[in-house]
């Protein structure tokens, strides 16, 4: 029994100290809001200056034609 405890003792605290260590990760995480722009992988082309930029782009270049 007692070199089952002088194996364990040394890793113990590490494992206590990585349990805290997630716990307050999460603890943070919970209280973040979600970003307005978390779910853009859905509607990305509304929200993307770029194609904005073309559509404009191209738009002017039929006009101009």
């Amino acid at each position: 029994m007692s070199t089952f405890l002088a194996d364990i003792a040394p890793v113990l605290p590490a494992l206590i100290l990585a349990a805290l260590f997630v716990w307050a990760l999460e603890r943070s995480n919970r209280r973040q809001q979600t970003a307005p722009w978390s779910d853009d992988f859905r509607h990305h082309v509304d929200s993307d200056a770029d194609v904005r930029r073309i559509v404009h782009d191209l738009d002017a270049y039929d006009r101009a034609a």
